[in-house]
């Protein structure tokens, strides 16, 4: 694990540790957490948010998890839904909405692998379109 003093993050990272390997790294003014490489969660000012998707949508819906906002002056949501406090408290429950985000973020992570794979499409030369130039101190 990096070098964090934020013993929330500590905690709420050593909770998800039966996932697998939980990295955490500084971002959003937060931190972000990988688990074997795959961003799936957030905890920003003491508030821990999981990766959702379609799937999860529901079931983060009727938890009542609200969207993480960015902290900047717009308003702007990321896919990462608030999870509730008393979670951190309630490992069982914790580590089945963990493992719901995990499927999230791997889910994400296919899509943008597929996406990246795609041939990109470049502009098409046409040959009879070159441009001449004339040689110099030859008027014409």
């Amino acid at each position: 694990m990096a070098s964090v003093d934020n013993e929330f993050v500590l905690t709420f990272a050593e909770i998800l540790g039966p996932l697998g390997a939980i990295r955490i790294k500084r971002m959003f003014g937060g931190f972000g957490l990988y688990c074997d490489g795959v961003f799936f969660a957030i905890v920003a000012d003491d508030v821990a948010y999981l990766k959702g998707d379609e799937q999860t949508r529901k079931a983060y819906d009727d938890m009542g998890m609200a969207p993480f906002v960015v902290p900047s002056g717009r308003a702007q949501t990321l896919s990462y839904f608030e999870v509730p406090g008393e979670w951190i408290e309630d490992g069982d429950q914790l580590m089945a909405f963990a493992h719901m985000a995990l499927g999230a973020a791997h889910r994400a992570r296919a899509i943008k692998d597929a996406r990246d794979k795609r041939p990109r499409k470049t502009a098409k030369r046409n040959p009879s379109n070159k441009s001449t130039v004339k040689p110099a101190g030859k008027g014409g």
